[in-house]
């Protein structure tokens, strides 16, 4: 039976993004994800490549959301290639959407196997995108069809040939806001027991509380639908056996990534924005 899923809305935004900020001047917020563009229809390729009309581009795109992409990207980007050069076994990334570190980081796989999960649409445009550009996936990747709100992605990772023995990174970039509670609950309990000692996952969040409401994608059918409380994150975490390390906030990340060769920021991030870095909880 063939899917009637269509390949994803914001898995095409964040690939435009990152292929407009290979075209920033100051190299110290030009992106490095030059395989980005090859994802994108014909027109919005074009578009890029007229320097007079990549200002209009930026001016459509909502405040906050291009710089925190800018962002977010160098973080993950620099985590997968610490755990490369720690010949980390397994890199896992839940739902990968157009990532396309498997490639970019090629020649720092080694032996590491990487596996990327999402909805079987946007797998096969990826790979169909890459055998027109004729590029050849190291026999080390492996994709694997899923969706996290019916919980098939951990019965596929398994099969696939993942070993929870073994040390492993797990990318969780830019998907827990379009999952119910349910489904992040879910998968961060079965992260914890995929997650040995040496193991770590990082993913990115909104911050909500009484005070601040869950954006707004305005894409349909991709509405933005959870969100965790900065203050009570750790607590959260530790419910599911896991530890945060490290909590970025947008004000860490803009003076991580976002300052320019001048010293000035690039830009502004909304703050509802984190990205927390986690480990497996050491059993006593």
């Amino acid at each position: 039976m063939e899917s009637t899923q269509a390949v994803s809305q914001t898995a095409m935004l964040i690939a435009s993004l990152r292929a407009l900020s290979c075209y920033e001047e100051d190299k110290n917020i030009r992106g490095i994800d030059t395989l980005a563009e090859l994802f994108l229809p014909e027109e919005k390729r074009l578009a890029l490549h007229d320097a007079a009309f990549r200002p209009k581009i930026r001016q459509m795109i909502p405040a906050g959301l291009y710089e925190y992409v800018i962002a977010r990207t160098a973080w993950f980007d620099q985590l997968v290639l610490q755990h490369l050069a720690l010949h980390t076994p397994q890199i896992v990334i839940l739902g990968a959407g157009f990532d396309s570190r498997a490639v970019r980081f090629s020649s720092s796989l080694g032996n590491s196997t990487v596996f990327e999960l999402d909805q079987t649409a946007t797998l096969d445009a990826k790979q169909k995108i890459y055998q027109q550009s004729q590029i050849v996936l190291s026999d080390h990747v492996h994709f694997v069809p899923t969706n996290f709100e019916n919980d098939s992605w951990y019965a596929g990772l398994i099969k696939a040939g993942f070993d929870p023995k073994r040390n492993s990174l797990f990318i969780w970039e830019g998907v827990t806001f379009y999952l119910t509670p349910r489904a992040v609950s879910q998968t961060l309990s079965k992260l914890a027991y995929l997650m040995n000692h040496h193991s770590a996952l990082s993913f990115d969040y909104q911050h909500t509380d009484a005070q601040h409401a869950l954006c707004e994608t305005g894409l349909e059918n991709e509405e933005i639908r959870f969100g965790l409380d900065e203050c009570t994150i750790d607590s959260y975490l530790q419910t599911f056996g896991l530890s945060l390390e490290k909590d970025l906030d947008a004000e860490a990340l803009e003076e991580r990534f976002l300052t320019m060769s001048s010293g000035q920021r690039f830009g502004t991030i909304n703050p509802m924005m984190h990205i927390a870095l986690v480990t497996r909880k050491a059993r006593r």
